[in-house]
Formats: structure tokens, C-alpha cells, sequence
């Protein structure tokens, strides 16, 4: 089943949050960890993505990223055959190039 009569939404609140990070399947590539809760019933998929302010300091380099990921995951949105809730989060040390994060989403969407 993909995503053709389905949206990508965003993923807001605390309570969703805080049931991602309790209760969900972990996917990890080399750039990005996936947290993941599948859930059938809804007809849309809800993503969060982040970047930690421990590896840049600097919001516009956080923010940068956050764009190419989203970015990412709407390049690959016909390949997401999967309904629920889930984060996207960026593990790099480098500034990355939008064809990288596209490869990295792909290979976790193919994960799953």
C-alpha cells in the first residue's frame, strides 16, 4: 500500500513525542536514526525531524539540515508504503549535500 490518496503531516505535541521515543521499532543507517510506529488505522503519516544541538551549535546550521531532510523525505514519499507516526533524526558531524540525505532516507524506508 503507498501513500497515493494519503499525507505527510507533521508530527506536533509532547505526548506524541514522548510515545515515540517510548514505545516505537528503531531503524539506524549511517546518517540517520528512524524511530517508527506503524499504525494502520490512519490514512496519513506524521514525521518529526531533528537534529541535535550538541553537534551544531549553530541554528542556522540545524535549520538547514531540517530543510534538506524534509526535502529528503518528500523526494521518497512514493516509496512509503507505511501509515503511523515517525522522527527522523540526523547523526552526522558534517553539514550534508541533499543527494546523500536522499540515499540515507531511501535505505531506511527500505527497512521497514
Amino acid at each position: 500500500m503507498v501513500l497515493k490518496n494519503k499525507k505527510i503531516k507533521r508530527l506536533k505535541g509532547k505526548t506524541k513525542f514522548d510515545t515515540i521515543f517510548n514505545s516505537s521499532t528503531v531503524f539506524k543507517s549511517d546518517f540517520l536514526i528512524l524511530w517508527l510506529i506503524k499504525n494502520e488505522k490512519t490514512q496519513h503519516l506524521e514525521v518529526a525531524v531533528a537534529v541535535s544541538k550538541k553537534l551544531f551549535k549553530r541554528a542556522v546550521d540545524r535549520n538547514k539540515i531540517k530543510r534538506l531532510l524534509r526535502e529528503a523525505i518528500k523526494k521518497n514519499e512514493n516509496d512509503i508504503s507505511f501509515c503511523g507516526q515517525c522522527l527522523f533524526l540526523y547523526k552526522g558531524l558534517k553539514l550534508p549535500d541533499l543527494s546523500l540525505l536522499i540515499e540515507e532516507v531511501n535505505s531506511l524506508i527500505s527497512k521497514v
